[in-house]
């Protein structure tokens, strides 16, 4: 096909077909369909995949991902499966998913609903995905061959045959209990996620083994739903008798906990942190904007949902992958809701 004959491909308003793709590079159906289907090393010259290229491009060829999908088996849909997608770190993850798989694969984000509900993987993989990467504290790790490779996100422990990518949490978890301790706070209570999971377990786990090293000590666990009015509610309910117990400073399992806890503390007229300090994990955008600025350990949502695409682009690209495991940083973010410790006054 020459250039004219493109252009009249082009102008005809017809879907180019890879047959024109073959005659505008001069090659074989063959070659073309191994360019485009990404195996041509090693089996067609530099010079002959550049021609190709260009044809396609100056074709506007689109390739058919049904046809694609039946050459290479794959449909290029990769699926992220999360609780909540209107958490906002949730959707830092899929940002970062987003941005480490690129235009090759297309992204179906899986919500479960309700809070405690378990995903369905096998229904995923029925559905026809490549792989899956599973950030849903709670769940349980999928046991077997399902078909595809998983990768858990936010996962400090797991089954070895699966990839997964956490937060190695105990540095920056010693600084926090460590400036609370100094600062003078002795009763504290830690805001957790009424969901299970190993991250909170972990993070709750780290915050307890700390706070043990100082005698005189006490730590309140309280649960909750990962949502602000939950949080804010059962503050509100349990700031009296926090008031008699002599807390002075509460560690919220994630930020979103944390707000709920600001805006309680504020409706009830509770300075923080010049009469109740407040730290959180997760460092969500939000929380150097709220009043006062989060004081939060820095878990960053966008770093884990890129590694764990990189790791799930890899391991698809591999006839044989073997699973690996990826530690992402943690760093305290010191800014205004800690405080020395004041003892809230019991009201009558």
């Amino acid at each position: 096909m020459t250039a004219s004959s493109s252009g009249r491909a082009r102008a005809s308003g017809k879907r180019p077909k890879a047959t024109d793709v073959a005659a505008a590079a001069g090659v074989s159906i063959a070659t073309v369909s191994l360019v485009i289907n990404g195996k041509a090393a090693g089996r067609v010259s530099p010079a002959t995949q550049a021609r190709v290229e260009k044809a396609i491009a100056d074709l506007g060829y689109v390739v058919d991902s049904a046809a694609r999908s039946l050459v290479t088996g794959r449909r290029q849909c990769v699926a992220l499966v999360a609780p909540d997608v209107g958490n906002p770190f949730f959707s830092q993850v899929a940002a970062g998913v987003a941005t480490a798989l690129g235009t090759e694969y297309r992204l179906l984000l899986a919500v479960s609903g309700a809070e405690h509900d378990q995903p369905d993987l096998d229904q995923l993989v029925a559905f026809g995905v490549d792989g899956i990467l599973l950030e849903f504290p709670g769940a349980e790790p999928p046991s077997g061959q399902i078909g595809c490779p998983v990768v858990l996100l936010d996962e400090p422990s797991g089954p070895p045959e699966l990839s997964r990518v956490y937060f190695d949490t105990r540095a920056a978890t010693r600084e926090m209990v460590d400036q609370l301790v100094e600062l003078g706070h002795r009763n504290i209570v830690y805001l957790d996620a009424s969901r299970e999971g190993k991250t909170f377990e972990t993070r709750r786990r780290q915050v307890a083994n700390r706070l043990r090293r100082t005698p005189g000590t006490a730590l309140t666990r309280v649960r909750s739903d990962i949502k602000v009015d939950d949080a804010s509610t059962l503050v509100a309910e349990s700031l009296p008798d926090w008031r008699r117990a002599g807390v002075t400073a509460i560690i919220s399992a994630t930020d979103v906990l944390g707000y709920g806890a600001l805006s309680a503390l504020g409706a009830a007229g509770v300075s923080v942190p010049k009469q109740m300090s407040l730290v959180s994990f997760d460092d969500l955008p939000f929380s150097k904007l709220t009043s006062p600025a989060l004081t939060t350990v820095r878990l960053s949502a966008y770093d884990l949902g890129y590694a764990s695409a990189r790791i799930l682009r890899e391991q698809l690209a591999e006839e044989s992958p073997a699973p690996r495991q990826e530690s992402l940083p943690a760093m305290l973010i010191n800014r205004s809701s800690v405080g020395p410790a004041r003892r809230l006054r019991a009201r009558g």
